[in-house]
């Protein structure tokens, strides 16, 4: 008995009408996303921002070209929260790093978070952070007595550059919370 031809679900969806409708609305909205990413700030900008900014983010197409030109970050960053406790003890955390390959994937998005705490300061994503932390990634049972975020940076040489010693890290605390604001945030 001869076998028939079938084609995929997917295959059929493409010949459809209705479905040629979606992959060109599809594509048509992406365009007008990445077109808008990169447009000169302006109020255009502003206004279909609103619009795009949302559906950039969740389909992990919105870019941030300041690593490349016209100035690139000159330091290296890293995040650090050291949670104390009544007695004096600490422990430290920091944003996961797994493995290369996959890894690298769900690293990215920590990395990002951790940046942006770092560049925001004191601000909401900080604290929030900071609770967070506090909430899921401690060790001991006591509630901790204050938490404190950590920037660790290390100034980056150009490409090519040898120097005769490795950069110094700095590091800044630069949000702290007592025992009054993790009590307030429960």
């Amino acid at each position: 008995m001869p076998t028939r031809d079938r084609r995929s679900l997917q295959e059929a969806i493409e010949a459809s009408g209705p479905g040629k409708a979606v992959i060109s609305l599809f594509v048509l909205v992406t365009i007008v996303a990445i077109a808008t990413i990169n447009l000169p700030e302006s109020q255009t900008k502003r206004s279909l921002s609103k619009l795009t900014q949302p559906y950039a983010n969740a389909i992990g197409i919105d870019q941030a070209w300041g690593v490349f030109a016209p100035d690139p970050r000159q330091e290296s960053i890293e995040l650090e929260a050291e949670i104390t406790y009544p007695d004096g003890g600490q422990e430290s955390w920091r944003a996961p790093e797994r493995d290369a390959v996959i890894g690298t994937y769900s690293d990215y998005r920590w990395r990002k978070l951790t940046e942006n705490a770092i560049v925001q300061g004191d601000g909401p994503i900080a604290r929030q952070l900071a609770l967070w932390v506090v909430r899921h990634e401690r060790k001991r049972t006591e509630r901790p007595s204050g938490v404190v975020l950590i920037k660790h940076s290390r100034k980056t040489l150009p490409p090519g550059t040898v120097s005769p010693s490795p950069p110094t890290d700095q590091e800044n605390r630069f949000l702290e919370l007592t025992p009054q604001d993790l009590r307030r945030a429960r």
